[in-house]
């Protein structure tokens, strides 16, 4: 059976890549209102499990946006690219993302580049490097790929955020050190005036300290939200079936974007929730398609790859099964080990492997 090319593929699914700029507007509407109303639950409900429950929904709120807000930077969730660039400034800005690092990092490093060896989110460490780091990092590392669920927020928020996401780090290109300045300067505004809207929570408020109304609708969200980010960047490119690249690599090859993807399947609810951000090799393979349409276009995708596609269940088996296996990698033969250097799964394949036989999918360790 003859597997697809790039180019095929994306001439077959262009026919889903049609922004709707009023159904991208109504999905902008529709999540900022989420987010908004979360907060107001957060100060104007009174039982204190209802604030809970508000602080936690406003994190699930920031998980959509970055989603739609990463669409938008696609420029594919309405017509206009200007007014996509807009969108999605105004989305990143309650999560604290800077959209010109964001940007730049995820546009002209990572897509161009999944899995291999420069920066990105939950990129492995090989046995010698985790062998040389000091016992503490060793630690934080073993808890980051424990079945935790909170290693996924403290990850994302340590090791990814911080560094990569607010201010300039050195290798930004000067062309851009400006305009990320700027961004900044608008996260550190927001900032500012959401902590004083918060910290003012006992004189409008119901039943609220300030410190109360700082952890409930402040630092409680904002660590929701991190876990949703740093689960989703794990599992889109976390699989023992999947290859990660030590020097340069085909991407037209055994590089390509989509067969080095995962698309989770989970609940239509959740895919809905998120904008479908667990359809992710169809949106490797053409980011243009908005998130509204990339769930249709990744069932077209999985049937056209066949057995190649790379396709998860979400389940408790599914969840411990990878994070039990995936936690070193052995860059030279492409295999995941444990962290005693033992391989947990076959050479992982490549798009070579897969374009050569159309190999059937490696169930075996499902």
């Amino acid at each position: 059976m003859h597997l697809p090319t790039r180019r095929e593929l994306i001439r077959e699914l262009n026919v889903f890549a049609t922004p709707q700029t009023a159904r991208g507007l109504a999905l902008f509407v529709l999540d900022i209102a989420m987010y908004a109303g979360a907060i107001a639950g957060v100060l104007f409900v009174a039982p204190w499990w209802a604030k809970i429950g508000c602080g936690v929904f406003a994190g699930m709120a920031l998980g959509r946006m970055f989603s739609l807000a990463h669409n938008a930077a696609h420029e594919s969730i309405v017509r206009n690219p200007i007014l996509n660039r807009v969108l999605a400034v105004v989305l990143s800005t309650p999560f604290f993302y800077n959209y010109v690092l964001w940007g730049y990092e995820h546009h002209a490093l990572h897509h161009p580049y999944p899995n291999d060896t420069k920066p990105d989110a939950y990129k492995p460490y090989g046995k010698p490097e985790f062998d040389a780091l000091p016992r503490w990092r060793q630690l934080l590392e073993r808890f980051y790929r424990a079945p935790t669920i909170v290693g996924w927020g403290v990850y994302y928020l340590v090791q990814r955020h911080w560094s990569t996401k607010l201010f300039p780090p050195a290798y930004v290109p000067a062309a851009l050190r400006r305009a990320a300045w700027w961004n900044a300067g608008l996260l550190l505004g927001y900032g500012v005036a959401l902590v004083f809207l918060l910290a003012a929570a006992p004189r409008y408020a119901v039943d609220l300290t300030s410190i109360e109304a700082l952890l409930i609708g402040f630092a409680l969200p904002l660590f929701v939200f991190e876990i949703h980010d740093g689960f989703a960047l794990y599992v889109q490119h976390t699989d023992p079936r999947i290859a990660w690249f030590d020097g340069d690599v085909d991407r037209n090859g055994e590089g390509r974007a989509e067969l080095v993807s995962v698309h989770l399947r989970v609940p239509r609810v959740m895919g809905w929730f998120y904008h479908d951000t667990f359809a992710h090799p169809v949106h490797h393979l053409h980011p243009k398609i908005p998130c509204y349409r990339v769930f249709e276009a990744q069932v077209e995708l999985d049937e056209r790859l066949g057995s190649a596609a790379v396709v998860s269940p979400f389940n408790l088996r599914w969840f411990l099964d990878t994070t039990r296996r995936c936690k070193l990698y052995d860059w030279e033969k492409r295999q995941w080990l444990d962290f005693s250097g033992r391989p947990t799964a076959p050479a992982a394949r490549s798009g070579a492997d897969v374009s050569a036989a159309f190999a059937p999918r490696i169930d075996t360790f499902r």
